[in-house]
């Protein structure tokens, strides 16, 4: 082989490595492209699956109310302890079965920590929990949101969770 077909095979090779780095370059530009166009639908997404979520454990505890005999608190198994056998989770519920903190100023996030059993955080963000009052006490409810607006409600009085909606601000 000689010193000029060495050459030649030395180029092409290297030209093959720098089409290959281009073409990874490109893809990843255009993930991160899609990704960022995108981020708000998929973040919205998952907040709406927290939101199911909360909504499932909060009829689960109801459930298990009932099968009790409507005790003024519920033991139940942590979310994240379910696995591991460990102990009760002392639940306290209203006398129509649905989770309530009372009416102190951080009842939303005690809530929170009964159902959710998990820090007020999503994707690195901040969960907001505020305890929203109207007119009249039966239209008090938590609230649930996240910094870019999204948000999704809690009634201790009749155990409706929301659907996610965003608030424009």
């Amino acid at each position: 082989m000689s010193s000029l077909q060495a050459a030649e095979k030395k180029e092409r090779s290297l030209a093959e490595i720098i089409l290959v780095v281009l073409l990874v370059a490109l893809l990843m530009a255009s993930f991160i492209s899609y990704f960022f166009k995108h981020q708000e639908q998929l973040s919205r997404a998952g907040f709406s699956t927290i939101s199911q979520v909360f909504s499932a454990r909060v009829n689960a505890i109801r459930g298990q109310w009932f099968m009790d005999n409507q005790p003024r608190f519920v033991y139940t198994l942590s979310p994240k302890d379910q696995v591991s056998g460990a102990e009760k989770v002392k639940i306290p519920v209203n006398k129509k079965g649905w989770v309530d903190a009372g009416d102190s100023p951080l009842s939303c996030q005690a809530i929170w920590q009964h159902v959710m059993a998990t820090p007020l955080q999503y994707m690195k963000q901040p969960i907001g929990a505020v305890w929203v009052e109207q007119n009249n006490d039966s239209a008090a409810y938590c609230q649930y949101s996240l910094p870019s607006g999204e948000y999704f409600t809690y009634s201790q009085y009749n155990g409706k969770v929301s659907s996610v909606k965003v608030s424009y601000q």
